[in-house]
């Protein structure tokens, strides 16, 4: 020992340690053992009962199933870490004010907190010619270093390289994979072709892998911003929204505070024009997947917790169930006590029986979560980042696992302490009568209690939303989406002078779709009211101007031709609408909406008034007033707009919008109007045609998908409610069967055993509605910001609920009810 070990006490000591770890072993195994003959014995007893499982199954597997259907959209959205290198230290950066290229290159300039500032537009339609057919793609502009902030790699050549945004150097383009593998066969030589967007020849330097999607998942193409300091669009260009990589050690209060000493100093650098003190004020530097999923979080944590309580009504009704079969099982658990069971090994067999039960429950609700995420994934809003990475994954299945097992404690954990307590003596001594215990009972009515409140917590939820969803739907838009269709036409690169000879290209095609049968009226527009966004426009009132450091005037403004309000039923209120004579080489004129007259001119009449834009010195004359419209939310108020005629305006990209008579819809109108746009010009891709109507309702996709999702788990907790309850009074019934047989023996009438049955089930029933009205008062204040027009303690809404839980219970009752009316008194004593 001393020769091996160097001395008798290590010897010792390493021996003692051997034997401990025997006894360890032993120990795992002989408790592996108990486990699997535990487990065993759960597996025989619960094959004797098919119904009891079939049911706890059933129960187990729509609450589980939703659970991992609703959190493989929370993971893949919220939970998952952005596919960046480092996604932890990317942040965006946004203030009040936009972010030229000018200002970009200040920031990136003086900012020290940073590894990279990048900056990218969000995504725009673009035609691509030159290789076939026109095609239509959604591009980004870009900053040269956005893919190195990002940490992003290109599957395909190269990425953008320092000064690529110059002048001269800026005629790239980097494809999409979809776009490579569809439109050029995932040809390897694709590197260095030529592609024509928009009249301007790149060239392709790369190809993006397939799971790149930034900044959105629509965008197709990437092409380099361009930075000309020369020019005005250095300073008054498409702005860029910024995203940076923060420094180690650097944390994001830090870079917030930079921020805003640095963004207020750069309002000195915009060229002749003092910019409002507030421009770069309201500084937000948060993290990159708060500002991409931030949106999504309040809906997702909605429905989390709606299907919460889903599972949890589950887990009470299968504990109900257990509570009943429990009382059926006390003389075979006084018999084991009686041999020797100890309470440790009695808790732990019911215990492993309601884990199989649960696992069972599981299994099934993966079936259900597979093919319910393939549902969610088609309802989600337009939009919702990361749709394309909702899977049930390996975390969704640990998941899964782990609300079993907890399931499988919830509901298993109350029958099993019961049994603790069982009365070995009096168990044995019962003579097969399972008798009408009051701790038993009293059980079963508080978890048929507690289930039929928590049903009408999330009933509530769902009418709450549900009339929310009604009345948003009753606002008035401020003018007519029957009937109305709309497709983008892009602008083409004309040789020469662009901006003269584009309205004459939108009035052909106007003047053709005019003549295509159906159509009532058709117009031009650059932008529509929950389409395509119009954007906002600094102007100077004529006698009114913006004080020094002030904010001015930003009413959104749309290009539009005459019979634009017409088109789209917009109320003219006073003066006049565009004409024909409303052209170049005229007077410059302008129509404005009810709000901006206000705003404008609080106190005077708009007619004859003339405003500008802030950069250009040409004044345009207020010719007529409209009505407001909603532009962009159901929700929102009317934003100040500003029309402006197609004729007098500088060169962009519009809509036809068309107004078709009640027989004609899209699928008749929309190849008429491609073959005269062909007709005008065959080198110009046609969007898809979609209806007004469709604009609008996508506006609301958001709020639709939660209400569809909370009224479904609604039904589902109903049916799990009536359930419960039918359980609960079918049980009774089947315990006070002697007592009912001896009821009618001494004189009991059927209508008077159907009555207490019922009176039974309402005072059930009536505790539960109390209770949930209780609970879902305070759980309705959560979906404030959620509700439009309805507040969250609506007595209509409560009143409605009521009533249907209560109507629901008392059907569930009705057929034990019955069923306890047509005992046989004789058959039912002879029986006991």
């Amino acid at each position: 020992a001393t020769r091996r070990f160097g001395s008798l006490a290590d010897a010792r000591e390493r021996l003692q340690r051997s034997a401990a770890h025997r006894e360890h072993r032993l120990r795992l195994r002989e408790l592996a053992g108990i486990v699997l003959q535990d487990a065993q014995i759960a597996w025989r007893g619960l094959r004797r009962a098919p119904g009891f499982v079939g049911v706890a199954v059933l129960c187990l597997a729509l609450g589980i199933g939703a659970n991992a259907a609703i959190y493989s959209v929370i993971n893949a959205v919220l939970l998952r870490p952005l596919p960046f290198t480092n996604p932890s230290r990317l942040v965006r950066i946004s203030f009040a004010g936009s972010t030229p290229p000018g200002i970009y290159a200040i920031l990136q300039r003086e900012s020290h907190s940073y590894e990279g500032i990048a900056g990218h537009s969000d995504g725009y339609k673009v035609s691509a010619t030159g290789s076939g057919a026109p095609v239509r793609y959604s591009s980004a502009d870009v900053t040269a270093n956005l893919f190195d902030v990002l940490g992003a790699r290109p599957a395909l050549g190269r990425t953008f390289l320092p000064g690529d945004n110059a002048a001269g150097r800026s005629n790239l383009v980097i494809l999409s994979y979809a776009v490579w593998r569809d439109h050029y066969g995932g040809n390897s030589g694709v590197l260095g072709r030529a592609i024509t967007i928009d009249g301007v020849t790149r060239t392709i330097v790369g190809v993006m892998p397939e799971q790149f999607h930034f900044p959105s998942a629509d965008v197709q193409l990437w092409t380099p911003a361009p930075f000309v300091p020369t020019a005005d669009s250095y300073w008054w260009g498409r702005p860029l929204r910024l995203l940076a990589r923060l420094k180690r050690g650097t944390s994001i209060a830090q870079a917030r505070a930079e921020a805003a000493v640095v963004l207020p100093r750069a309002r000195g650098a915009f060229p002749n024009i003092r910019m409002p003190d507030e421009w770069g004020r309201d500084v937000v530097v948060v993290t990159l997947r708060e500002s991409l999923v931030g949106a999504e979080r309040p809906t997702l944590l909605l429905l989390f917790g709606a299907v919460g309580l889903v599972l949890l009504i589950a887990c009470v009704n299968v504990a109900t169930l257990y509570v009943e079969r429990a009382a059926t099982r006390e003389r075979e658990i006084a018999i084991r006590a009686a041999l020797g069971a100890g309470r440790a090994r009695i808790v732990t067999l019911l215990l492993t029986e309601s884990l199989l039960v649960a696992g069972l429950g599981a299994a099934a609700g993966l079936l259900i979560a597979t093919a319910g995420v393939r549902v969610l994934v088609a309802m989600l809003p337009p939009g919702t980042p990361r749709a394309d990475e909702i899977a049930v994954d390996g975390h969704v299945l640990g998941f899964t696992l782990a609300l079993a097992a907890l399931s499988g404690l919830a509901f298993g954990m109350l029958p099993a302490l019961r049994a603790t307590k069982l009365d070995v003596q009096s168990s044995l001594r019962l003579d097969g009568r399972s008798g009408n215990s009051p701790r038993r009972t009293s059980a079963t009515r508080a978890l048929a209690i507690g289930q039929v409140a928590l049903a009408v917590v999330i009933v509530t939820a769902a009418g709450l939303l549900l009339k929310s969803f009604w009345r948003l739907h009753q606002v008035d838009l401020g003018f007519d989406t029957r009937h109305v269709l709309a497709a983008e036409i892009p602008l083409p690169s004309f040789e020469g002078d662009t901006n003269a000879r584009a309205p004459a290209f939108y009035d052909a095609i106007v003047a053709r779709v005019r003549t295509i049968p159906g159509v009532r009226t058709v117009a031009a527009a650059s932008a529509l009211p929950f389409g395509p966004i119009a954007g906002p426009a600094a102007m100077v009132v004529e006698a009114h101007p913006t004080p020094p450091g002030g904010i001015p005037l930003e009413p959104i403004r749309t290009t539009v031709s005459p019979d634009y309000f017409r088109t789209l039923a917009i109320p003219l209120l006073r003066g006049r609408s565009f004409t024909d004579a409303d052209r170049v080489g005229t007077p410059l004129v302008a129509i404005i909406d009810a709000s901006a007259a206000k705003a404008f001119w609080p106190n005077e009449d708009a007619i004859g008034r003339r405003i500008r834009y802030v950069w250009i010195q040409s004044w345009f004359t207020v010719v007529g007033i409209v009505g407001d419209v909603k532009r962009d939310s159901l929700s929102g108020g009317a934003q100040p707009s500003l029309y402006l005629p197609m004729s007098q305006s500088f060169a962009q990209e519009m809509l036809i919008v068309v107004r078709a008579s009640g027989d004609a819809d899209i699928a008749t109108i929309s190849p008429a109007l491609r073959a005269a746009v062909f007709n005008v010009d065959p080198g110009v891709p046609v969007s898809e045609m979609r209806s007004l109507d469709g604009f609008v309702a996508e506006s609301a996709a958001r709020t639709r998908f939660a209400v569809t999702l909370v009224a479904l788990f609604a039904a589902v907790a109903l049916l799990l409610g009536a359930t419960g309850v039918y359980g609960v009074m079918t049980a009774a019934v089947s315990r006070r069967t002697r007592e009912i047989g001896v009821r009618m023996a001494l004189g009991a009438t059927s209508r008077g055993v159907l009555r207490m049955v019922l009176r039974e089930s309402a005072s059930v029933t009536i505790a539960g509605v109390i209770l949930g009205v209780a609970g879902a008062i305070g759980a309705a204040r959560l979906l404030r910001g959620l509700l439009f027009g309805v507040d969250s303690v609506d007595l209509p809404v409560l009143a409605v609920v009521a009533a249907l839980l209560a109507t629901v219970a008392v059907l569930a009752a009705l057929a034990p009810a019955t069923r306890a009316s047509r005992v046989d008194p004789l058959s039912a004593i002879r029986a006991e």
